[in-house]
């Protein structure tokens, strides 16, 4: 297909551009953030389109995004002629490591661009909304875009990551049904090559030869993209007939109800049956949900389609992670006067990090945070203190160190983006503690056991290169001990309180009890992490081993955060806290785990044979459990593409998006085209329905807003129905009243230039047609029974 090429080259053109700066950037990763060429390009390029655009003097069109990626070139060539001798140095010593790097992204960048183009259609779950975004950022002229589904409104949402796809696609002039689908397969492969890049840069900084690097740097991108949980284990035992109805009642997940049908083959065949390892977390009663959580992780999302603002983070979320690796690297002190000594640098950083709320804003106090950390251990390194007296305070003074420069850049991260949080509505209504139900520990050893088998065998062994407590780690253990007991004291005295006085002090002792036996393996992995990436960067001992232990350590803060409180948000559970949550924790711990089977292969041979024997048992149960993970996305992306199928042929691959409606509905298709290709300012008019359905489809494929969508969705975008009351009912009254003055009233209140008659109009409205207000309308298009009128005014 002519558009993968395309798209390929160009996006390769746009890294090529952010190389020299991407060089300077990130002067003291092995790398040189080659790794992170294409992310740093589309950051770097939309959002000086989208500042353009928000002046309303320079239009979003191809030629804008051309003449920003000709001042980059300029800057490029200047930064490229000024370092060259030390450019041509490393390219020549890491040439094979950069044609990795282009080959991890190439290949799957292909592999997913083959399997979307079985299963391409645009018409299911959340992709109506994300391709409504990137149409609307599309059919923008300038910026803020207006809202696809509540006409009159800027959008209200995060969507700078649909806006970089989108500047793509207008680039590369690729139908957005297209472009939609080649940014899915984009994705993942910026991921992986960041994963992989990521993961190199430690093992060489940690003493790691290239060869160790490469081989295990390849294993990041493998286990944050190509595993799955271990409910695919239980699906398949569930299978084969294995364990009585007791067992599957005990296990409580939906679905797996009863006992199977015995040996009918390798993979169920029920439809979509991949959804449940998604929603393994419930506590069930009587089959009726507790605690319906949602715990996606990255096959899924790419599996499932969506170009939802969580999977589009990830790569952006590893740019600030390699960010937070190149502080921690500095040699000069941290405060003000670092700020001001690495103006480009502190930019930067304000940029990429702000960026993180634009693409998905749950990420950004998680990454704020954990670019505060990298800054405290990096003062904390710089704190020699010879003595007990003077280091009590090396930790206090490194706090400081770290905030005074962690200070401003948040602040330039949330001013860079200020217009964003201007347009900005939300539904979260406050934090609430959890209740009494909670993830058992079976189900969250299914979701993440394995990498907590990676994540604590990395932490145990890492152990003796450290040195018993001294008195100068005293502070540093009383800080840890406060920062992973407080979230609990606070939880268990509102659990106190509100447990004895609706069912007794005697459960709610019990309950406070319960969760803290549960929550003790987490916080001590947590505490131990901890204070093993402290004590490494005061003894000087390999200190960027401090890096992959704080990202353990963050990991399980937020795993044993999410059995504690919640976001209050429209659904009124921890649903989308524990979303989240487990997502993030996916990234970090799949990153440690990679880097933690490096770890463990380059320690010296344990000399005892019991120790011997527990290291093979222990290389055997992890390659076990990484075999097993396997089995879930072979067996969810056959069943999603169907590629053994009787009805299979490769004739039928597609990567347009709306290719399955040019076949069922020529006439909708070709009205599509015809509206999308109108220059004509002004809303649409068409029928309102339900979420999830096709209604919303028009002004979701053309990025023509509408006077209302997705009811729902805009009630979770805006916290409440207040903007769009009423609408529904002018938007009736449009197609059935028969006084043409309150018609015309309408469509002139609304700004509406077109107004769409289809099949579903027809059977919601009964409308035939608006030919009874001739001074009203003119026919515009038509074709197979759908019309589209021109509001004459």
């Amino acid at each position: 297909m002519a558009e993968v090429l395309v798209w390929f080259l160009t996006i390769e053109i746009l890294g090529v551009l952010a190389f020299p700066l991407a060089f300077l950037l990130f002067r003291r990763l092995p790398d040189r953030g080659y790794s992170l060429t294409k992310p740093v390009a589309l950051v770097l390029s939309s959002y000086l389109l989208w500042v353009a655009g928000l002046t309303r003097l320079i239009p979003n069109s191809q030629l804008t995004i051309i003449a920003i990626l000709v001042l980059a070139a300029l800057v490029s060539s200047w930064l490229l002629r000024r370092n060259w001798p030390e450019i041509r140095s490393f390219l020549r010593a890491e040439a094979r490591t950069l044609l990795i790097i282009e080959g991890v992204f190439l290949a799957f960048f292909l592999l997913w661009a083959a399997l979307i183009s079985e299963f391409p259609a645009i018409n299911h779950t959340e992709k109506p909304m994300d391709f409504a975004f990137l149409n609307a950022v599309l059919q923008s002229r300038f910026f803020p875009p207006e809202d696809p589904w509540l006409a009159g409104h800027p959008i209200s949402y995060y969507y700078f990551g649909h806006f970089m796809m989108a500047s793509l696609t207008q680039l590369t002039h690729i139908p957005p049904a297209v472009g939609y689908n080649l940014s899915l397969a984009l994705i993942p492969a910026l991921v992986a090559a960041g994963a992989f890049g990521l993961v190199y840069n430690l093992i060489r900084l940690t003493g790691g030869g290239r060869g160790a690097a490469v081989g295990f740097g390849l294993l990041a991108p493998a286990l944050l993209l190509l595993i799955g949980n271990l409910e695919g284990v239980l699906e398949f035992i569930h299978l084969r007939g294995w364990g009585g109805e007791g067992f599957w009642q005990w296990v409580g997940i939906k679905g797996l109800e009863g006992t199977g049908s015995g040996p009918s083959g390798l993979f169920p065949d029920q439809n979509w049956w991949w959804w449940r390892a998604t929603r393994v977390i419930d506590t069930l009663e009587a089959g009726r949900s507790l605690d319906y959580t949602i715990t996606e992780f990255p096959f899924f999302s790419f599996l499932l389609g969506d170009l939802h603002p969580h999977m589009m983070s990830l790569p952006f979320l590893i740019l600030v992670l390699s960010l937070g690796l190149n502080t921690l690297r500095s040699e000069e002190p941290l405060g003000l006067g670092w700020l001001l000594r690495h103006p480009v640098e502190s930019l930067a950083i304000a940029l990429f990090l702000g960026a993180l709320a634009f693409i998905n804003i749950w990420d950004f106090p998680v990454y704020a945070g954990i670019l505060g950390l990298a800054l405290l251990l990096k003062a904390y390194g710089d704190e020699s203190s010879p003595t007990a007296g003077e280091a009590r305070y090396a930790l206090a003074r490194a706090a400081w160190r770290a905030a005074i420069t962690l200070l401003p850049i948040v602040i330039l991260a949330v001013v860079l983006f200020l217009p964003f949080y201007r347009d900005l509505s939300s539904q979260a209504s406050g934090i609430l503690p959890v209740g009494s139900a909670a993830t058992r520990p079976f189900l969250f050893l299914v979701v993440m056991g394995v990498f907590l088998l990676l994540g604590l065998s990395f932490l145990l062994r890492q152990l003796a290169g450290l040195s018993r407590p001294e008195p100068e780690d005293a502070p540093s253990i009383v800080v840890l001990i406060i920062v992973a007991l407080t979230p609990y004291l606070l939880w268990a005295a509102f659990a106190l309180v509100l447990t004895a006085f609706t069912q007794g002090l005697l459960p709610a002792w019990q309950l406070v009890g319960t969760r803290l036996l549960w929550l003790l393996p987490g916080l001590l992995i947590f505490g131990l992490a901890g204070f093993s990436a402290l004590q490494r960067i005061r003894l000087n001992r390999n200190p960027v081993l401090a890096f992959p232990l704080f990202l353990l350590m963050v990991s399980f803060y937020l795993l044993t955060g999410a059995e504690l409180f919640f976001v209050m948000d429209f659904f009124g559970n921890r649903m989308n806290t524990m979303f989240k949550v487990y997502y993030q924790s996916w990234l970090l711990l799949a990153l440690v785990g990679a880097y933690g089977l490096y770890f463990w292969h380059s320690r010296k041979p344990l000399r005892r044979v019991s120790l011997r024997a527990g290291h093979w048992a222990w290389t055997g149960l992890v390659a076990l459990l990484l075999v097993v993970s396997l089995y879930y996305p072979v067996g969810a992306a056959l069943d999603r593409s169907g590629l053994f199928s009787s009805r299979h042929t490769l004739a039928d691959n597609t990567l347009n998006g709306q290719d399955y409606l040019q076949k069922s509905s020529p006439g909708e298709y070709a009205a599509l085209q015809w509206l999308r290709e109108q220059q004509a300012a002004g809303s649409i008019v068409e029928a309102v329905g339900d979420d999830y359905s096709d209604y919303g489809r028009v002004s979701a494929s053309t990025g023509r807003a509408t006077l209302l969508g997705w009811k729902g969705h805009e009630h979770q975008w805006r916290g409440s129905t207040e903007l769009f009351e009423g609408r529904e009912e002018a938007v009736a009254q449009i197609y059935q009243s028969q006084d043409p003055a309150r018609v015309r009233q309408l469509l002139a209140s609304y700004n509406v230039r077109y107004v769409y008659l289809g099949s579903r109009e027809r059977a919601k409205y009964g409308a035939s047609s608006l030919e009874r207000f001739p001074d009203m309308f003119e026919t515009v298009f038509e074709q197979d029974g759908v019309i589209i009128y021109e509001f004459i005014r």
